[in-house]
């Protein structure tokens, strides 16, 4: 039995679901191997304040504990907040307010503690800092860019119009462009435009690398922009990546899916528009775009810390009081949120959902469930930092089950089975009824013939030309950001150990090749000693950067024109696919697709009708299963074209974004009370 699995259905319940994080902890701890004493401080903290939740009381004392202990960890700062907040009633914030006024006059606080302060005063709505307060901190901290930000918003969200010469001061110093359009916004909401100091932007804000950001933000800002509604508005959240850098750093098929998704969707006369929103470190693309009449993509300029390996559980009502105000300023109320992630982000998204009445929609997929246990079912034995952010992460998908309108799961029956698996909220009658199973999709239509491909790309032209020789073989062909997950590595070795390097050339396409993110640079770091180590495979296996989403499509489609004795493969090499619109991409084209057996492609690549699912847990089981579908004697050469057409055939009739934004559209429509399409 799968430990971590039956731990879950064991202590579940509807009343222990808000201490669940701590009951894992407590048996986790009795299989651990050491806890130290400042670890045991973080899992004390987290059973009071879990305690205090169930019981819904809170204190003086408690409070005075909380406000001490703020600081000390990410995840109690996070659930300490949340917990005041989710209890303070009007006494009790007199009591916040107290403590929160001793601790600014004593200064016994670091940057931790006091960026969570000001976070609660200005979510309270507690103006408790004088100007003087303002200026020494902005001081004191002016290199912690954090504190920074939320000071920016403490002055604009109080009316601060006696700090202007400190904010020119601060977006003075060499500060990432999040913090400086942050400050800009803050000048143009505390004092008129006409006093705006415009050689002052030109000389400090806006530069030659971010102009095309910059002035499509600042035209934002000085145009009424309005969005017309006729119908239900919807809005997605991406938080990862960027429409047009699929396949860099955490950026993968998802921007492919809700691209092409927004669009369908808001082709349909009853969608007003689709508006999908992400956070933008980027500033070399504008701020808002335009994909088809009514699908607006909003690249949000909120500073996170990248070093951080939880960049959102701090930053969470600060995320959702920048969605808040764009959305306020654009005139915007969208009718139905629709969240994609177990993350602070999300969450803070679900939250703004519900302050402004719209129906919630999340899309369930158990991740991180999966990789809290190794392949004998036992749990693993995680450092305990991991274990806190994995923690957090099942916690949000708990409470978003309860409180979402309707839950998206990805595939087909079969995949609502395993969700149940490691979510036993399903056997309630109220969550079950919430549940929708909706496969994703692609452009299935989209054509690209052999006249076209240079339309798209001259440096795919070029690039494929220079390589010609490589393609003079079949090719084994996978394409995704590049992750230890994603198994790019291991393919690699499959290939080089097995019959698959006699027989076809490996290509790997992802990867940000120019600002490669620290894993992507140790998965090239490898694909490179590879090479240096095996010089007898130059030539034959070609590691090439991301490339937009139709110079892949092209080449696929120049790769599946040559003809070869073997067929050309598709192999996607992750540890489990939550779907993967990469694998439905190929299969449409023609390729032969291999897929993890883990996750949700089995939900419509049936083994060996139109594909073949394997083990991809190391390279050995992916060597020898690639091996034995492709040289068996008894899968022959018409055989696998039967295959390969069947995998057209699927995508054709069931994954068309076509078909599958109507099943989306009648879901959202079902939640705002169409009665023909009830959840």
């Amino acid at each position: 039995m799968n430990k971590f699995i039956e731990f879950r259905n064991r202590v579940y319940d509807k009343e222990s679901n808000f201490s669940y994080p701590l009951q894992f902890l407590d048996e986790y701890i009795n299989h651990s191997k050491a806890i130290n004493s400042d670890e045991t401080k973080v899992i004390e903290q987290i059973r009071m304040i879990k305690q205090l939740e169930l019981e819904k009381k809170l204190g003086e004392q408690e409070i005075n504990g909380w406000i001490s202990f703020l600081g000390e960890h990410p995840t109690t700062d996070r659930f300490i907040v949340d917990a005041i907040l989710k209890l303070s009633n009007d006494e009790m914030k007199q009591i916040v307010e107290g403590k929160i006024k001793d601790l600014l006059a004593t200064q016994q606080y670091d940057s931790q503690k006091l960026y969570h302060v000001i976070d609660l005063c200005i979510e309270c709505g507690m103006d408790l800092l004088s100007d003087d307060d303002i200026l020494l901190m902005l001081e004191k901290y002016k290199q912690d860019l954090e504190i920074i930000s939320i000071l920016l918003d403490y002055m604009d969200r109080f009316n601060r119009q006696g700090v202007k010469d400190s904010i020119y001061q601060l977006l003075a110093f060499d500060y990432p462009g999040g913090i400086k359009i942050q400050g800009i916004n803050v000048l143009r909401s505390l004092y008129p435009t006409e006093t705006i100091d415009q050689s002052f932007v030109e000389n400090h804000i806006r530069t030659e690398n971010n102009k095309v950001f910059v002035d499509s933000y600042l035209d934002f800002l000085e145009t009424d922009l309005t969005f017309d509604k006729q119908g239900v508005s919807i809005l997605q959240s991406m938080f990862y990546g960027d429409f047009e850098d699929s396949g860099k750093g955490n950026n993968g098929g998802l921007a492919v899916l809700l691209k092409s998704l927004g669009e369908e969707v808001s082709k349909d006369s009853r969608i007003a528009h689709v508006f999908t929103i992400t956070i933008t470190q980027e500033s070399n693309k504008p701020f808002i775009s335009f994909h088809g009449d009514k699908h607006v993509f909003i690249r949000l300029p909120i500073y996170l810390d990248q070093s951080r390996s939880d960049k959102f559980i701090k930053r969470e009502l600060f995320i959702k009081r920048q969605i808040a105000n764009f959305l306020k300023r654009s005139n915007i109320k969208p009718d139905v949120f629709h969240i994609r992630f177990l993350d602070n982000a999300s969450k803070a998204v679900a939250h703004l959902s519900k302050e402004l009445n719209s129906k919630l929609v999340f899309t369930l997929t158990p991740d991180p469930h999966r990789t809290m246990f190794d392949g004998s079912g036992h749990i693993k034995e995680l450092g305990f930092n991991e274990l806190i952010e994995k923690l957090n992460k099942i916690k949000i998908g708990d409470e978003l089950i309860r409180t979402s309108d309707g839950i998206v799961g990805i595939g087909n029956g079969d995949v609502k089975t395993e969700l149940a698996v490691y979510f036993p909220q399903f056997q309630e009658t109220d969550v079950d009824g919430k549940i929708k199973m909706i496969g994703e999709g692609i452009q299935a239509s989209q054509s690209i013939d052999g006249e076209d491909i240079a339309t798209y790309s001259t440096q795919l032209m070029e690039w494929s030309e220079t390589n010609k020789a490589f393609f003079e073989k079949p090719i084994i062909l996978n394409v995704g950001r590049l992750a230890v997950l994603k198994g790019q590595m291991e393919l690699l070795q499959a290939w080089s150990n097995s019959k698959l390097s006699e027989t076809h050339n490996l290509l790997i396409i992802g990867g940000d090749l120019e600002r490669p993110s620290q894993e992507e640079a140790m998965v090239m770091d490898f694909f490179k000693d590879f090479l240096q180590k095996h010089p007898e495979f130059k030539g034959r296996f070609m590691h090439q950067g991301a490339m937009s989403n139709l110079d892949i499509r092209a080449l696929e489609r120049k790769i599946i024109q040559r003809d070869f004795d073997y067929p050309h493969i598709y192999l996607c090499s992750s540890a489990k696919e939550e779907f993967g619109i990469a694998i439905l991409e190929a299969m449409s084209i023609g390729f032969l697709t291999l897929g993890p057996v883990k996750g949700g492609v089995k939900s419509y690549m049936k083994n060996g009708e139109n594909g073949f699912l394997i083990d991809t847990s190391n390279w050995e089981t992916i060597a020898k299963e690639t091996e034995k579908h492709l040289y068996e004697s008894k899968i022959d050469q018409e055989a696998l074209k039967e295959i390969q057409a069947a995998g057209q055939k699927t995508v054709a009739e069931n994954f068309s974004i076509q078909n599958i934004s109507k099943e989306f559209v009648s879901f959202y429509l079902s939640l705002k009370g169409e009665k023909e399409n009830e959840v």
